[in-house]
């Protein structure tokens, strides 16, 4: 009995130890306070340590302060877990992501029996594309350029990518005129001419029969797409 309560004792432990290395080395947990984060991963820590020293202390008492270790800290490593998850401060609510996640985005994924909701990790600009398609009618066929995808999609499209799927960021259309970008039109995927070079820009929204959906701007002029990613 004294046996079975120490291993169980253990367990609890070994969970505490495993969050902590989990949160510290490997993906960060949040508490959704901001800096406040530090208060919870204080009482993280100081919770385990706790726990460790009254282990290594009454390792040769009896059942009963185990089965009391064990209950006590495996009620401090639930709530732990609910406030770094589902019991999330403001600062950074629940998303479904166990640990923290910096610019949570959402991509949709369309492919045959595949169609789930993915969050990743995508900041501003971190992954617009820059490429000039030719508009067939209903995608732009590739031609020139760059189409940034997360790592994480990878395995949801078919390289190499010949057509891309887009929607217009905004109501508008920039074209240049005289040197100088301009608003122009309104825009949309009807106004544009079949057969015609198009330079685009923008972020990987979705994942539609293993070809990328991009939301962003065109600009109607056969530009040679650059490495700078409009603000």
């Amino acid at each position: 009995m004294i046996k079975v309560c120490k291993i169980l004792n253990f367990i609890v432990l070994g969970m505490l130890i495993l969050i902590c290395c989990l949160g510290t080395f490997y993906e960060h947990i949040s508490f959704g306070l901001g800096l406040g984060d530090i208060f919870g991963y204080f009482v993280l820590y100081i919770g385990t340590i706790i726990h460790s020293v009254l282990t290594l202390i009454f390792k040769k008492k009896g059942a009963i302060i185990h089965i009391v270790l064990a209950i006590t800290f495996f009620i401090f490593t639930i709530l732990i877990a609910l406030n770094a998850t589902i019991w999330r401060g403001n600062e950074y609510r629940w998303n479904g992501s166990i640990f923290y996640l910096p610019c949570p985005t959402e991509i949709k994924i369309k492919n045959e029996a595949i169609e789930k909701k993915l969050l990743i990790q995508m900041c501003t600009g971190e992954y617009y594309s820059e490429f000039i398609g030719t508009w067939d009618g209903k995608q732009l066929i590739f031609k020139q350029g760059e189409v940034r995808i997360p790592k994480k999609l990878e395995k949801y499209i078919k390289r190499p990518i010949t057509k891309v799927e887009i929607e217009p960021q905004t109501d508008y259309v920039y074209i240049y005129e005289d040197d100088k970008l301009i608003e122009k039109l309104c825009f949309n995927n009807d106004n544009l001419k079949v057969n015609k070079d198009y330079f685009f820009y923008g972020e990987i929204i979705e994942i539609k029969n293993y070809q990328p959906v991009i939301k962003g701007t065109i600009k109607i002029q056969n530009t040679t797409p650059t490495n700078h990613n409009p603000q």
